[in-house]
């Protein structure tokens, strides 16, 4: 498991799930709050990551928040940028995570890096471009299909497993809320993210992004189902006692919750199937909730886990492994457009964007 370090709150918006490619990022900005969203299109290797890591990092140096979405298939390239304190964002809206842009001109707008593109040169690569994007396709279905079979198999995932700890559970949940979420006389606001993802380096969990925005972290065993479970309740609770969160959805399995934040009380809930291997604060509190539910195992089911659990990490890793050969064919298609982008184009383009954001 690979842990991304950061120096501003970063999170994905899209996940290599299950059944596919699952995307957030509908949820990115709201119109209707004021947001303005730029809608970033252009071919592959066209400079759409480094436009937005160049404003990102002017904007953080002239002293305004920044957030930062990564790519789940690259955890190293940017898929959006959004700037809280002016209301403004910026994402890729190229495949497999489309955006438009609703309201143009009042809520968005377009901005085409292919303008920068010289199409005529690539007409004789044609070939070479449909072939890599036939492997790459290919790859990425494969990955889905090994993801599918490696959640299908997880421990948590058997039938009954975890469910006759729930009265115990619901109990050790609503004493936290007790003591951490009084309520408040307004309404709360949620927003969706993912802090991991199942990517071409591996598992990449977001630590840093924790340490950034909390200063206290409960972690929740997982690995018999009973953080979700756990993280839904605390969810629900902090909704109905007016606390801002942060939904942050299991990348695998994206109808369960992964972590919850509470920016607010500067605290966060992330559920865990192995906490060894996470970089976290040294006081972090931990909830051995898998204690909680082994209680309750039968004991001649205890072997049938254990195996589970080594079958469904060989397919997990499989899975990462064919990211990682899908990644090596992205990278292919991006070397044949690279020498035929005005890149001196685009960063002028990204220094008019910063003046404009900074003005």
């Amino acid at each position: 498991m690979r842990m991304e370090q950061s120096t501003a709150p970063r999170f994905f918006l899209g996940a290599n799930s299950k059944t596919g490619f699952f995307s957030l990022y509908d949820s990115f900005t709201d119109p209707v709050a004021g947001d303005f969203l730029w809608v970033i299109k252009g071919g592959p290797g066209c400079g759409k990551s480094s436009f937005m890591r160049r404003i990102g990092e002017a904007a953080g140096r002239a002293g305004l928040r920044v957030e930062y979405i990564l790519c789940s298939g690259d955890p190293d390239s940017l898929d959006g940028v959004r700037f809280p304190d002016r209301r403004v964002a910026y994402v890729d809206g190229t495949a497999p995570h489309v955006i438009e842009a609703t309201y143009p001109g009042a809520a968005s707008l377009y901005l085409d890096l292919g303008a920068f593109l010289d199409a005529g040169a690539l007409e004789a690569d044609l070939p070479e471009i449909m072939e890599l994007n036939r492997r790459y396709k290919a790859m990425y279905a494969s990955a889905y299909a090994l993801l599918s079979a490696g959640a299908a198999l997880l421990p948590k995932n058997l039938p009954g497993v975890g469910m006759e700890a729930a009265e115990a559970l619901t109990r050790r949940v609503d004493g936290i809320a007790a003591r951490e979420l009084r309520p408040q006389k307004k309404q709360a606001a949620a927003a969706h993210r993912f802090l991991s993802a199942r990517s071409c380096q591996g598992h990449v969990v977001l630590t840093e992004t924790l340490r950034i925005l909390c200063r206290r972290v409960y972690v929740l065993d997982n690995a018999l189902g009973l953080g979700h479970a756990a993280l839904a309740r605390l969810a629900a609770l902090a909704e109905a006692r007016g606390w801002d969160a942060i939904h942050c959805h299991d990348p695998l399995e994206p109808e369960k919750l992964e972590a919850l934040i509470l920016p607010e009380r500067s605290l966060a809930f992330l559920a865990a199937e192995d906490r060894s291997a996470l970089s976290l604060p040294e006081d972090m509190r931990h909830l051995r909730l898998d204690v909680l539910a082994a209680r309750r195992l039968d004991p001649e089911i205890r072997p049938l886990l254990r195996q589970r659990r080594r079958e469904s990490r060989a397919l997990l890793r499989a899975a990462e492994g064919t990211l990682a050969q899908a990644k090596a064919l992205h990278d292919a298609l991006e070397a044949v457009y690279h020498p035929h982008v005005d890149f001196d184009g685009v960063g002028a383009l990204a220094e008019d964007h910063i003046r404009w954001l900074l003005e």
